[in-house]
């Protein structure tokens, strides 16, 4: 407790040496209507952090872009396609996870989370008398966040 009541002062103190780091003059007023072609087109990304899966995805209508060092958005040419690869992973490449995230209109790209990624899951060795769905439902949700039986 006291540890974290010195951080409180000395992050207090470092905040009060920085001063003002902005006024009110710095803040720039953006129409709040986004065009239908800007929000088609974020409906279409998905942001990613290693480089092309064009061949694992057995698709040739998929455009890469790297938007900062290790960190590239996968545009698609469809909603199928993209929501396809999005269902059907988790995909990884080179044997590194590939975290794929859906592009969100109010969200800037370098604010996604890339720390955890959902799984299918197989559980085995439930003896016949013991396979029924609470049970199931019970181990599942000693493994994590249940997304769907």
């Amino acid at each position: 407790m006291e540890g974290e009541r010195e951080n409180d002062l000395r992050l207090a103190a470092l905040c009060k040496s920085l001063g003002t780091l902005w006024k009110e003059s710095d803040v720039v007023e953006v129409s709040t209507d986004i065009p239908p072609t800007k929000q088609q087109e974020c409906n279409l990304t998905l942001f990613a952090f290693i480089s092309t899966m064009k061949k694992a995805w057995k698709i040739e209508s998929v455009e890469c872009l790297q938007k900062e060092p290790g960190l590239f958005s996968f545009v698609f040419h469809s909603e199928e396609d993209k929501d396809r690869i999005l269902k059907t992973g988790p995909w990884s490449f080179n044997g590194n996870l590939l975290v794929l995230k859906q592009c969100e209109l109010e969200i800037p790209e370098h604010y996604y989370e890339y720390t955890c990624c959902a799984f299918w899951v197989q559980i085995g060795g439930i003896p016949p008398g013991w396979f029924r769905e609470d049970v199931v439902a019970d181990l599942a949700e000693r493994m994590g966040c249940v997304v769907e039986i």
